[in-house]
């Protein structure tokens, strides 16, 4: 069975290229996935499709608006939301200010899948686990 089988997962990554990897990756595991190139999108898209959407996964480069700022913008309007930062760049007080704003995870890119779906499978047991 595909582990995350009814599972919505939203990315948002001005990486073209990593979109798509992303995609790949959590499709093949039964996810639907919701890619976005542009972190203004994400709000309005929770918004609109709240109930679907299980876990969120940002970048923390990108233009105008940073994964920090994605993580803190979901926190307030949907606060039960799991999010998953990505960097290439991180540093230890990186991650605490992305943990401190709420993030559930934070991934070095680059990533390999078996680390990815393992903090994906985390973070939704923790979910689970808090309901």
């Amino acid at each position: 069975m595909k582990r995350l089988h009814n599972k919505t997962i939203l990315i948002i990554d001005d990486d073209a290229g990593m979109l798509c990897a992303l995609d790949k990756v959590l499709s093949a595991e039964g996810a639907t996935v919701i890619p976005t190139v542009w972190a203004g999108d994400a709000i309005d898209i929770l918004t609109s499709r709240r109930e679907q959407i299980d876990l969120v996964i940002t970048d923390l480069r990108m233009p105008i608006l940073t994964g920090v700022t994605v993580v803190f913008a979901v926190r307030e309007v949907f606060p039960d939301m799991p999010v998953i930062v990505l960097t290439a760049y991180s540093s230890p007080d990186i991650e605490e200010e992305c943990f401190r704003q709420g993030a559930r995870a934070v991934l070095e890119k680059p990533l390999d899948t078996p680390q990815l779906l393992h903090a994906i499978e985390k973070v939704f047991a923790s979910v689970k686990a808090s309901v």
